[in-house]
Protein backbone atom coordinates (compact mmCIF):
# COMPACT_ATOMS: atom_id res chain seq x y z
CA UNK A 1 0.00 0.00 0.00
CA UNK A 2 1.10 3.82 -0.92
CA UNK A 3 2.51 5.89 2.16
CA UNK A 4 1.48 8.81 0.20
CA UNK A 5 -1.22 11.52 1.28
CA UNK A 6 -4.42 8.97 0.85
CA UNK A 7 -2.25 6.16 2.95
CA UNK A 8 -4.75 8.07 5.92
CA UNK A 9 -7.67 8.79 4.54
CA UNK A 10 -8.23 5.36 3.38
CA UNK A 11 -7.77 3.34 6.49
CA UNK A 12 -10.00 6.14 8.28
CA UNK A 13 -13.06 5.78 5.32
CA UNK A 14 -12.94 2.01 5.56
CA UNK A 15 -12.70 1.95 9.86
CA UNK A 16 -16.19 4.74 9.49
CA UNK A 17 -17.70 2.47 6.76
CA UNK A 18 -17.16 -0.36 8.52
CA UNK A 19 -18.91 0.61 11.96
CA UNK A 20 -22.06 2.21 9.94
CA UNK A 21 -22.65 -1.89 8.43
CA UNK A 22 -22.27 -2.86 12.07
CA UNK A 23 -24.58 -0.31 13.36
CA UNK A 24 -26.95 -1.65 10.19
CA UNK A 25 -26.61 -5.00 11.17
CA UNK A 26 -27.09 -4.56 14.72
CA UNK A 27 -30.32 -2.08 14.65
CA UNK A 28 -31.99 -5.25 11.97
CA UNK A 29 -31.61 -8.22 14.36
CA UNK A 30 -33.22 -5.99 17.04
CA UNK A 31 -36.14 -4.23 14.67
CA UNK A 32 -37.40 -7.15 12.87
CA UNK A 33 -38.04 -9.71 15.77
CA UNK A 34 -39.69 -6.77 17.12
CA UNK A 35 -42.00 -5.25 14.51
CA UNK A 36 -42.77 -8.98 13.79
CA UNK A 37 -43.80 -9.20 17.48
CA UNK A 38 -45.86 -6.22 16.88
CA UNK A 39 -47.71 -7.45 14.17
CA UNK A 40 -48.18 -11.42 15.35
CA UNK A 41 -49.94 -10.03 18.87
CA UNK A 42 -53.39 -9.25 17.97
CA UNK A 43 -53.90 -8.50 21.59
CA UNK A 44 -51.40 -5.88 21.95
CA UNK A 45 -52.29 -1.92 21.45
CA UNK A 46 -48.33 -1.05 20.52
CA UNK A 47 -47.89 -0.04 17.23
CA UNK A 48 -44.97 -0.03 15.12
CA UNK A 49 -43.22 2.71 16.26
CA UNK A 50 -43.25 1.86 19.95
CA UNK A 51 -42.03 -1.47 18.29
CA UNK A 52 -38.88 0.06 16.79
CA UNK A 53 -38.43 2.60 20.29
CA UNK A 54 -38.47 -1.26 22.02
CA UNK A 55 -35.65 -2.43 19.83
CA UNK A 56 -33.65 0.55 19.98
CA UNK A 57 -33.44 0.17 23.86
CA UNK A 58 -32.71 -3.44 23.60
CA UNK A 59 -29.75 -2.59 21.20
CA UNK A 60 -28.29 0.01 23.98
CA UNK A 61 -28.64 -2.83 26.37
CA UNK A 62 -27.00 -4.94 24.23
CA UNK A 63 -23.56 -3.18 24.41
CA UNK A 64 -23.69 -3.04 27.90
CA UNK A 65 -26.04 -0.18 28.14
CA UNK A 66 -28.71 1.36 30.80
CA UNK A 67 -32.64 2.04 29.81
CA UNK A 68 -34.45 3.75 32.42
CA UNK A 69 -38.44 2.51 32.99
CA UNK A 70 -41.47 3.98 34.20
CA UNK A 71 -44.45 1.67 33.16
CA UNK A 72 -45.81 1.47 36.83
CA UNK A 73 -45.00 -2.28 36.65
CA UNK A 74 -41.30 -1.79 36.93
CA UNK A 75 -39.66 1.56 37.61
CA UNK A 76 -36.29 2.54 37.67
CA UNK A 77 -32.98 1.83 35.69
CA UNK A 78 -32.43 -1.86 33.64
CA UNK A 79 -28.78 -2.47 33.67
CA UNK A 80 -28.95 -6.30 33.23
CA UNK A 81 -27.14 -7.05 29.94
CA UNK A 82 -28.64 -9.98 27.39
CA UNK A 83 -25.16 -11.25 26.86
CA UNK A 84 -26.04 -13.54 23.75
CA UNK A 85 -27.21 -10.03 21.78
CA UNK A 86 -23.67 -8.77 23.25
CA UNK A 87 -21.55 -11.48 22.14
CA UNK A 88 -22.80 -10.94 18.55
CA UNK A 89 -22.15 -7.75 18.37
CA UNK A 90 -19.00 -7.94 19.57
CA UNK A 91 -18.70 -11.03 16.41
CA UNK A 92 -19.84 -8.49 14.09
CA UNK A 93 -17.59 -5.83 14.94
CA UNK A 94 -14.61 -8.83 14.83
CA UNK A 95 -15.59 -9.89 11.00
CA UNK A 96 -15.70 -5.84 9.80
CA UNK A 97 -12.31 -5.17 11.06
CA UNK A 98 -10.94 -7.90 9.96
CA UNK A 99 -11.90 -7.55 6.09
CA UNK A 100 -10.74 -3.80 6.33
CA UNK A 101 -7.09 -5.35 8.01
CA UNK A 102 -7.08 -7.68 4.53
CA UNK A 103 -7.51 -4.65 2.49
CA UNK A 104 -5.03 -2.38 4.17
CA UNK A 105 -2.75 -5.18 3.13
CA UNK A 106 -1.16 -5.07 6.86
CA UNK A 107 1.15 -7.93 6.57
CA UNK A 108 3.56 -8.35 3.22
CA UNK A 109 3.65 -11.66 1.07
CA UNK A 110 6.70 -12.60 3.11
CA UNK A 111 4.95 -13.03 6.32
CA UNK A 112 6.46 -9.42 7.44
CA UNK A 113 4.23 -6.30 8.80
CA UNK A 114 4.55 -3.82 5.92
CA UNK A 115 5.87 -0.39 6.46
CA UNK A 116 3.28 2.06 8.41
CA UNK A 117 0.74 -1.49 8.85
CA UNK A 118 0.32 -0.52 12.55
CA UNK A 119 -0.28 3.18 11.87
CA UNK A 120 -2.78 2.28 9.37
CA UNK A 121 -3.91 -0.24 11.81
CA UNK A 122 -4.94 2.29 14.08
CA UNK A 123 -6.41 4.74 12.33
CA UNK A 124 -9.24 2.34 11.18
CA UNK A 125 -9.56 1.03 14.99
CA UNK A 126 -10.08 4.73 16.34
CA UNK A 127 -12.35 5.35 13.25
CA UNK A 128 -14.03 2.61 13.72
CA UNK A 129 -14.58 2.54 17.24
CA UNK A 130 -15.31 6.74 17.70
CA UNK A 131 -18.01 6.44 14.98
CA UNK A 132 -19.35 3.14 16.44
CA UNK A 133 -20.04 4.91 19.51
CA UNK A 134 -21.19 8.21 18.44
CA UNK A 135 -23.92 6.25 16.56
CA UNK A 136 -25.15 4.29 19.21
CA UNK A 137 -25.63 7.65 21.16
CA UNK A 138 -27.81 9.06 18.36
CA UNK A 139 -29.79 5.92 18.16
CA UNK A 140 -30.66 5.60 21.86
CA UNK A 141 -31.54 9.21 21.65
CA UNK A 142 -33.91 8.46 19.00
CA UNK A 143 -35.11 5.96 21.74
CA UNK A 144 -36.77 8.12 24.43
CA UNK A 145 -39.79 7.82 24.90
CA UNK A 146 -42.41 8.17 27.78
CA UNK A 147 -42.18 4.44 29.00
CA UNK A 148 -38.35 3.87 28.51
CA UNK A 149 -35.45 6.41 28.20
CA UNK A 150 -32.13 5.21 27.26
CA UNK A 151 -29.26 6.90 29.12
CA UNK A 152 -26.97 7.84 26.59
CA UNK A 153 -23.73 8.65 28.55
CA UNK A 154 -23.75 4.80 29.37
CA UNK A 155 -24.65 4.28 25.44
CA UNK A 156 -21.47 5.79 24.26
CA UNK A 157 -19.28 3.99 26.64
CA UNK A 158 -20.09 0.93 26.33
CA UNK A 159 -20.86 1.09 22.24
CA UNK A 160 -17.15 2.38 22.48
CA UNK A 161 -15.69 -0.78 24.54
CA UNK A 162 -17.63 -3.36 22.28
CA UNK A 163 -16.73 -1.51 18.69
CA UNK A 164 -12.85 -1.65 19.96
CA UNK A 165 -12.77 -4.83 21.61
CA UNK A 166 -14.23 -5.98 18.91
CA UNK A 167 -11.86 -4.48 16.39
CA UNK A 168 -8.91 -5.36 18.37
CA UNK A 169 -9.65 -8.79 17.73
CA UNK A 170 -10.39 -8.57 14.31
CA UNK A 171 -7.27 -6.66 13.07
CA UNK A 172 -5.21 -9.21 15.27
CA UNK A 173 -6.93 -12.33 13.12
CA UNK A 174 -6.05 -10.16 9.97
CA UNK A 175 -2.52 -11.20 10.94
CA UNK A 176 -3.15 -14.35 10.78
CA UNK A 177 -0.93 -16.15 7.96
CA UNK A 178 -1.40 -20.08 7.12
CA UNK A 179 2.51 -21.59 6.45
CA UNK A 180 3.43 -22.29 3.04
CA UNK A 181 6.62 -24.20 1.42
CA UNK A 182 8.32 -20.68 1.09
CA UNK A 183 6.90 -18.34 4.51
CA UNK A 184 6.50 -19.43 7.83
CA UNK A 185 2.94 -19.02 9.22
CA UNK A 186 1.91 -16.48 11.56
CA UNK A 187 -0.01 -17.30 14.45
CA UNK A 188 -1.78 -13.97 16.65
CA UNK A 189 -0.83 -15.53 20.22
CA UNK A 190 2.94 -16.37 18.94
CA UNK A 191 3.12 -12.53 18.03
CA UNK A 192 3.02 -12.23 22.37
CA UNK A 193 6.47 -12.40 23.67
CA UNK A 194 7.65 -15.85 25.30
CA UNK A 195 6.14 -16.64 27.26
CA UNK A 196 3.13 -14.85 27.86
CA UNK A 197 2.06 -16.30 24.47
CA UNK A 198 1.84 -19.88 26.13
CA UNK A 199 0.17 -18.06 28.62
CA UNK A 200 -2.70 -16.38 26.55
CA UNK A 201 -3.26 -19.65 24.95
CA UNK A 202 -3.52 -21.72 27.99
CA UNK A 203 -5.28 -19.01 29.83
CA UNK A 204 -8.17 -18.90 26.64
CA UNK A 205 -8.29 -22.74 27.05
CA UNK A 206 -9.40 -22.58 30.34
CA UNK A 207 -11.98 -19.57 30.27
CA UNK A 208 -13.60 -21.59 27.48
CA UNK A 209 -13.75 -24.82 29.23
CA UNK A 210 -15.11 -22.84 32.63
CA UNK A 211 -17.79 -21.46 30.27
CA UNK A 212 -18.82 -24.95 28.44
CA UNK A 213 -18.95 -26.36 32.05
CA UNK A 214 -21.22 -23.32 32.97
CA UNK A 215 -23.45 -24.07 29.74
CA UNK A 216 -23.61 -27.63 30.28
CA UNK A 217 -25.06 -27.13 33.83
CA UNK A 218 -27.19 -25.13 31.98
CA UNK A 219 -28.56 -27.34 29.51
CA UNK A 220 -28.82 -30.15 32.09
CA UNK A 221 -31.27 -28.32 34.56
CA UNK A 222 -33.17 -27.06 31.17
CA UNK A 223 -33.66 -30.94 30.30
CA UNK A 224 -34.73 -32.26 33.93
CA UNK A 225 -36.92 -29.28 33.93
CA UNK A 226 -39.38 -29.11 30.89
CA UNK A 227 -42.63 -29.74 32.60
CA UNK A 228 -41.80 -26.27 34.63
CA UNK A 229 -40.83 -24.43 31.47
CA UNK A 230 -43.54 -25.60 29.08
CA UNK A 231 -46.28 -24.68 31.85
CA UNK A 232 -44.74 -21.16 31.91
CA UNK A 233 -44.75 -21.12 27.88
CA UNK A 234 -48.47 -22.21 28.25
CA UNK A 235 -49.47 -18.89 30.34
CA UNK A 236 -47.87 -16.69 27.86
CA UNK A 237 -49.34 -18.20 25.13
CA UNK A 238 -47.36 -15.66 22.80
CA UNK A 239 -48.12 -17.95 19.13
CA UNK A 240 -46.15 -18.28 16.38
CA UNK A 241 -44.25 -15.23 15.47
CA UNK A 242 -44.66 -14.21 19.29
CA UNK A 243 -42.58 -17.61 20.41
CA UNK A 244 -39.99 -17.19 17.73
CA UNK A 245 -39.41 -13.80 19.59
CA UNK A 246 -39.35 -15.30 23.18
CA UNK A 247 -36.95 -18.16 21.75
CA UNK A 248 -34.77 -14.72 20.57
CA UNK A 249 -35.11 -13.12 23.88
CA UNK A 250 -33.99 -16.84 25.94
CA UNK A 251 -31.03 -17.60 23.59
CA UNK A 252 -29.90 -14.17 23.97
CA UNK A 253 -29.91 -14.50 28.09
CA UNK A 254 -28.36 -18.33 28.00
CA UNK A 255 -25.00 -17.23 27.87
CA UNK A 256 -25.93 -14.69 31.14
CA UNK A 257 -27.60 -17.94 32.77
CA UNK A 258 -24.19 -19.96 31.73
CA UNK A 259 -22.33 -17.65 33.62
CA UNK A 260 -23.90 -17.76 36.54
CA UNK A 261 -24.11 -21.47 36.65
CA UNK A 262 -20.54 -21.28 36.01
CA UNK A 263 -20.25 -18.56 39.62
CA UNK A 264 -22.28 -21.73 41.60
CA UNK A 265 -20.19 -24.29 40.35
CA UNK A 266 -17.10 -22.16 41.67
CA UNK A 267 -18.61 -22.07 44.85
CA UNK A 268 -19.72 -18.31 44.65
CA UNK A 269 -23.49 -17.21 45.10
CA UNK A 270 -25.76 -16.20 42.74
CA UNK A 271 -28.52 -13.65 43.60
CA UNK A 272 -31.77 -13.60 41.63
CA UNK A 273 -33.48 -11.11 43.68
CA UNK A 274 -33.63 -9.41 47.48
CA UNK A 275 -33.29 -11.90 50.13
CA UNK A 276 -32.81 -14.71 47.75
CA UNK A 277 -29.52 -16.64 46.68
CA UNK A 278 -28.83 -20.08 44.46
CA UNK A 279 -25.53 -21.76 45.67
CA UNK A 280 -23.91 -25.58 45.74
CA UNK A 281 -25.24 -25.39 49.49
CA UNK A 282 -29.01 -24.33 48.98
CA UNK A 283 -31.77 -22.59 46.75
CA UNK A 284 -33.77 -19.10 47.93
CA UNK A 285 -35.66 -17.96 44.87
CA UNK A 286 -38.23 -15.79 45.40
CA UNK A 287 -40.91 -13.71 42.62
CA UNK A 288 -38.99 -13.73 39.01
CA UNK A 289 -39.89 -13.26 35.97
CA UNK A 290 -42.54 -14.95 33.52
CA UNK A 291 -39.65 -16.19 31.05
CA UNK A 292 -39.86 -20.17 30.12
CA UNK A 293 -36.10 -20.49 30.70
CA UNK A 294 -36.09 -19.57 34.48
CA UNK A 295 -38.24 -22.30 34.98
CA UNK A 296 -35.16 -24.59 34.40
CA UNK A 297 -34.06 -22.96 38.17
CA UNK A 298 -33.88 -25.69 40.97
CA UNK A 299 -36.37 -26.04 43.77
CA UNK A 300 -36.06 -23.83 46.93
CA UNK A 301 -34.51 -25.61 49.65
CA UNK A 302 -31.44 -27.37 50.88
CA UNK A 303 -29.01 -29.21 48.40
CA UNK A 304 -27.42 -32.47 49.31
CA UNK A 305 -23.89 -32.24 50.52
CA UNK A 306 -22.43 -33.94 47.48
CA UNK A 307 -23.14 -31.47 45.27
CA UNK A 308 -20.07 -29.39 46.88
CA UNK A 309 -18.32 -32.01 44.41
CA UNK A 310 -19.41 -30.12 41.65
CA UNK A 311 -16.26 -27.93 42.28
CA UNK A 312 -14.45 -30.54 40.64
CA UNK A 313 -15.79 -29.92 37.29
CA UNK A 314 -14.15 -25.93 36.91
CA UNK A 315 -11.01 -27.49 38.41
CA UNK A 316 -10.65 -29.75 35.46
CA UNK A 317 -11.39 -26.93 33.61
CA UNK A 318 -8.25 -24.84 34.94
CA UNK A 319 -6.31 -27.94 35.27
CA UNK A 320 -6.28 -28.40 31.47
CA UNK A 321 -5.12 -25.03 30.82
CA UNK A 322 -2.58 -25.75 33.24
CA UNK A 323 -1.23 -28.90 31.44
CA UNK A 324 -1.13 -27.10 28.00
CA UNK A 325 0.76 -23.98 29.66
CA UNK A 326 3.70 -26.84 30.72
CA UNK A 327 3.78 -28.65 27.67
CA UNK A 328 4.23 -25.03 25.66
CA UNK A 329 6.73 -23.78 28.15
CA UNK A 330 8.78 -26.77 28.64
CA UNK A 331 11.49 -25.68 26.12
CA UNK A 332 11.80 -22.48 27.81
CA UNK A 333 14.31 -21.10 30.41
CA UNK A 334 13.29 -21.89 34.10
CA UNK A 335 12.60 -18.10 34.96
CA UNK A 336 10.52 -17.81 32.07
CA UNK A 337 8.56 -20.62 33.29
CA UNK A 338 8.23 -19.49 36.67
CA UNK A 339 6.94 -16.46 35.08
CA UNK A 340 4.34 -18.29 33.07
CA UNK A 341 3.12 -20.58 36.29
CA UNK A 342 2.67 -17.04 38.01
CA UNK A 343 0.67 -15.45 35.30
CA UNK A 344 -1.61 -18.00 34.44
CA UNK A 345 -3.75 -18.38 37.48
CA UNK A 346 -3.75 -15.16 37.65
CA UNK A 347 -4.99 -14.09 34.54
CA UNK A 348 -7.44 -16.85 34.47
CA UNK A 349 -8.95 -15.08 38.17
CA UNK A 350 -9.31 -11.74 36.41
CA UNK A 351 -10.66 -13.23 33.41
CA UNK A 352 -13.90 -15.00 35.60
CA UNK A 353 -13.88 -11.70 37.69
CA UNK A 354 -14.40 -9.79 34.87
CA UNK A 355 -17.20 -12.35 33.12
CA UNK A 356 -18.93 -12.34 36.69
CA UNK A 357 -19.00 -8.90 36.50
CA UNK A 358 -20.30 -8.44 33.29
CA UNK A 359 -23.20 -10.40 34.06
CA UNK A 360 -24.14 -8.37 37.07
CA UNK A 361 -27.43 -5.83 36.59
CA UNK A 362 -31.03 -5.21 38.02
CA UNK A 363 -34.30 -4.37 36.76
CA UNK A 364 -36.13 -1.38 38.26
CA UNK A 365 -35.93 -0.43 42.14
CA UNK A 366 -37.97 -3.25 43.37
CA UNK A 367 -37.29 -6.85 44.56
CA UNK A 368 -35.24 -7.54 41.25
CA UNK A 369 -32.68 -4.77 41.67
CA UNK A 370 -30.12 -6.94 42.53
CA UNK A 371 -29.15 -9.82 40.00
CA UNK A 372 -26.24 -11.40 39.16
CA UNK A 373 -23.06 -13.02 41.52
CA UNK A 374 -22.76 -11.58 44.49
CA UNK A 375 -19.03 -11.08 44.08
CA UNK A 376 -18.05 -11.06 47.89
CA UNK A 377 -18.83 -15.03 47.76
CA UNK A 378 -17.06 -15.86 44.78
CA UNK A 379 -13.51 -14.33 45.00
CA UNK A 380 -12.00 -17.03 47.78
CA UNK A 381 -13.27 -20.00 46.08
CA UNK A 382 -12.09 -19.29 42.46
CA UNK A 383 -8.98 -18.27 44.20
CA UNK A 384 -8.87 -21.87 45.61
CA UNK A 385 -10.14 -23.03 42.93
CA UNK A 386 -7.44 -21.85 40.36
CA UNK A 387 -4.38 -21.94 42.27
CA UNK A 388 -5.01 -25.47 44.28
CA UNK A 389 -5.91 -26.85 40.17
CA UNK A 390 -2.88 -25.01 38.97
CA UNK A 391 -0.56 -26.29 41.88
CA UNK A 392 -1.06 -29.75 41.27
CA UNK A 393 -0.34 -29.77 37.89
CA UNK A 394 2.83 -28.08 38.44
CA UNK A 395 3.27 -30.35 41.11
CA UNK A 396 3.05 -33.12 38.80
CA UNK A 397 4.08 -32.40 35.64
CA UNK A 398 6.79 -29.97 36.16
CA UNK A 399 8.44 -31.22 39.39
CA UNK A 400 10.39 -33.97 39.86
CA UNK A 401 7.64 -35.27 42.52
CA UNK A 402 6.45 -38.42 39.95
CA UNK A 403 10.08 -39.84 39.69
CA UNK A 404 10.75 -38.55 43.12
CA UNK A 405 7.60 -40.99 44.26
CA UNK A 406 8.53 -43.99 41.81
CA UNK A 407 12.06 -44.12 42.99
CA UNK A 408 10.80 -44.16 46.73
CA UNK A 409 8.36 -46.83 46.50
CA UNK A 410 11.02 -49.08 43.76
CA UNK A 411 13.50 -48.48 47.36
CA UNK A 412 11.29 -49.32 49.47
CA UNK A 413 10.11 -52.24 48.00
CA UNK A 414 14.02 -53.65 47.46
CA UNK A 415 14.42 -52.83 51.39
CA UNK A 416 11.23 -54.69 51.89
CA UNK A 417 12.01 -57.51 49.49
CA UNK A 418 15.97 -57.71 51.40
CA UNK A 419 14.81 -58.22 54.70
CA UNK A 420 12.26 -60.81 53.88
CA UNK A 421 15.16 -62.81 52.22
CA UNK A 422 17.46 -62.02 54.95
CA UNK A 423 14.98 -63.56 57.66
CA UNK A 424 14.54 -66.16 55.46
CA UNK A 425 17.72 -66.82 55.38
CA UNK A 426 18.67 -66.70 58.89
CA UNK A 427 15.14 -69.07 59.58
CA UNK A 428 16.66 -72.18 58.02
CA UNK A 429 20.49 -71.78 59.21
CA UNK A 430 19.85 -71.64 63.31
CA UNK A 431 16.84 -74.29 62.66
CA UNK A 432 19.76 -77.07 61.77
CA UNK A 433 22.37 -75.69 63.76
CA UNK A 434 20.09 -76.02 66.67
CA UNK A 435 19.27 -79.40 66.10
CA UNK A 436 23.06 -80.51 66.33
CA UNK A 437 23.35 -78.20 69.19
CA UNK A 438 20.23 -80.01 70.50
CA UNK A 439 21.44 -83.82 70.56
CA UNK A 440 24.40 -83.11 71.75
CA UNK A 441 23.43 -81.41 75.00
CA UNK A 442 20.92 -84.36 75.39
CA UNK A 443 23.44 -86.41 75.79
CA UNK A 444 25.15 -84.63 77.54
CA UNK A 445 22.59 -83.84 80.28
CA UNK A 446 21.78 -87.33 79.88
CA UNK A 447 25.82 -88.63 80.72
CA UNK A 448 25.92 -85.79 83.09
CA UNK A 449 23.02 -87.68 85.06
CA UNK A 450 24.59 -91.08 84.93
CA UNK A 451 28.10 -90.03 86.28
CA UNK A 452 26.03 -88.97 89.02
CA UNK A 453 24.11 -92.09 89.51
CA UNK A 454 21.39 -90.34 89.09
CA UNK A 455 17.99 -90.65 86.87
CA UNK A 456 16.71 -88.00 84.70
CA UNK A 457 13.22 -89.53 84.77
CA UNK A 458 11.36 -90.20 87.84
CA UNK A 459 11.21 -94.12 88.58
CA UNK A 460 8.46 -95.74 89.85
CA UNK A 461 8.07 -98.81 92.40
CA UNK A 462 8.98 -101.12 89.72
CA UNK A 463 12.12 -99.99 88.85
CA UNK A 464 10.50 -98.51 85.62
CA UNK A 465 9.67 -94.87 84.28
CA UNK A 466 7.03 -92.81 82.88
CA UNK A 467 7.57 -94.80 79.43
CA UNK A 468 7.78 -97.96 80.52
CA UNK A 469 11.86 -98.49 80.46
CA UNK A 470 13.62 -100.25 83.18
CA UNK A 471 16.95 -100.20 85.02
CA UNK A 472 18.61 -102.40 82.38
CA UNK A 473 17.31 -100.88 79.56
CA UNK A 474 18.56 -97.28 80.52
CA UNK A 475 22.24 -99.06 81.47
CA UNK A 476 22.07 -100.48 77.96
CA UNK A 477 21.40 -97.17 76.69
CA UNK A 478 24.31 -96.03 78.19
CA UNK A 479 26.20 -98.72 77.22
CA UNK A 480 25.50 -97.60 73.69
CA UNK A 481 27.00 -93.69 74.46
CA UNK A 482 30.39 -94.66 76.38
CA UNK A 483 30.90 -91.41 74.86
CA UNK A 484 29.08 -89.06 76.58
CA UNK A 485 31.10 -88.23 79.53
CA UNK A 486 34.07 -87.96 77.84
CA UNK A 487 32.60 -85.51 75.36
CA UNK A 488 31.54 -83.52 77.95
CA UNK A 489 34.59 -83.58 79.62
CA UNK A 490 35.92 -83.05 76.00
CA UNK A 491 33.83 -79.46 76.16
CA UNK A 492 34.70 -78.62 79.26
CA UNK A 493 38.42 -78.85 78.67
CA UNK A 494 38.06 -77.16 75.45
CA UNK A 495 36.40 -74.40 77.10
CA UNK A 496 39.03 -73.78 79.53
CA UNK A 497 41.40 -73.91 77.43
CA UNK A 498 39.52 -71.43 74.74
CA UNK A 499 39.61 -69.14 77.85
CA UNK A 500 43.41 -69.37 78.23
CA UNK A 501 43.96 -68.56 75.00
CA UNK A 502 41.72 -65.28 75.45
CA UNK A 503 44.03 -64.72 78.52
CA UNK A 504 47.70 -65.09 76.84
CA UNK A 505 47.11 -64.08 73.46
CA UNK A 506 50.94 -64.06 72.73
CA UNK A 507 50.60 -68.24 74.39
CA UNK A 508 52.98 -70.95 72.58
CA UNK A 509 51.91 -71.64 69.20
CA UNK A 510 52.52 -75.40 69.56
CA UNK A 511 49.91 -75.01 72.53
CA UNK A 512 47.51 -73.52 70.32
CA UNK A 513 48.02 -76.36 67.91
CA UNK A 514 47.28 -79.03 70.04
CA UNK A 515 44.44 -77.80 71.53
CA UNK A 516 43.20 -76.85 67.77
CA UNK A 517 43.81 -80.84 67.12
CA UNK A 518 41.78 -81.95 70.33
CA UNK A 519 38.78 -79.64 69.30
CA UNK A 520 38.64 -81.16 66.07
CA UNK A 521 39.56 -84.79 67.53
CA UNK A 522 35.79 -84.23 69.71
CA UNK A 523 34.28 -82.44 67.43
CA UNK A 524 35.17 -86.01 64.95
CA UNK A 525 33.98 -88.11 67.89
CA UNK A 526 30.70 -86.16 68.28
CA UNK A 527 29.65 -86.36 64.55
CA UNK A 528 30.77 -90.15 64.28
CA UNK A 529 28.09 -90.49 68.07
CA UNK A 530 25.24 -88.30 65.89
CA UNK A 531 25.83 -91.03 62.82
CA UNK A 532 25.43 -93.50 65.63
CA UNK A 533 22.05 -92.07 66.94
CA UNK A 534 20.62 -91.59 63.40
CA UNK A 535 21.07 -95.11 62.33
CA UNK A 536 18.48 -96.56 61.11
CA UNK A 537 19.02 -100.31 61.91
CA UNK A 538 19.38 -98.75 65.88
CA UNK A 539 16.12 -100.03 67.86
CA UNK A 540 14.89 -97.37 70.84
CA UNK A 541 15.83 -97.56 73.72
CA UNK A 542 13.01 -98.59 75.48
CA UNK A 543 12.51 -101.35 73.04
CA UNK A 544 13.61 -105.34 73.48
CA UNK A 545 16.94 -105.57 71.50
CA UNK A 546 15.66 -109.10 71.00
CA UNK A 547 12.51 -108.64 69.90
CA UNK A 548 11.49 -109.49 66.20
CA UNK A 549 10.68 -105.86 65.15
CA UNK A 550 14.43 -105.51 66.47
CA UNK A 551 15.29 -108.03 64.48
CA UNK A 552 14.46 -106.22 61.45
Amino acid sequence: MSTDGDSIMTPLVRGLLAALSVLGIGLAVVVVPALAAQVAGTASSATALDAVLIALNVLVLGHGGGVVLSTGVIDGAVTLTPVGLQILLVLLAALSLRRVGHRLELVRGDGVLRVGALRDAGVSLAAFGGTHAIGLAVLAAIGRSADAAPMVTSAVVSGALVAVGGGLIGLLWSLRREPTTAVPGVRVLELLPAPYGAVARSALLAVLGLFGAGMLLVLVLMLTHVPAQSALFAQLDPGIVGGLVLTLLQLALLPLLAVWALVVLLGGTVVVGTSTGISLGEVQTGVLPALPILGALPEPGDLPGATWALMLVPALAVGLGAVSLVRDVAELERREQITAWITYPVVVVVAVLLLAGLTTGGIGDGRLVHLGPAMGTLVLPLLGVVVLATGLVLAVLATDLVPWTRRTIASLRERVDAAESAERGEGAGPRGSTGTRGSFGSRWRTGGAAADGTDSDEMDADGQDADGATDDDADTADDEHPLDVDDADAWDEGAEDGDEQDEDPVGDQDDDARDEDAWSADAADVAAADHADEDPTEPPADEDPFSPRAGR
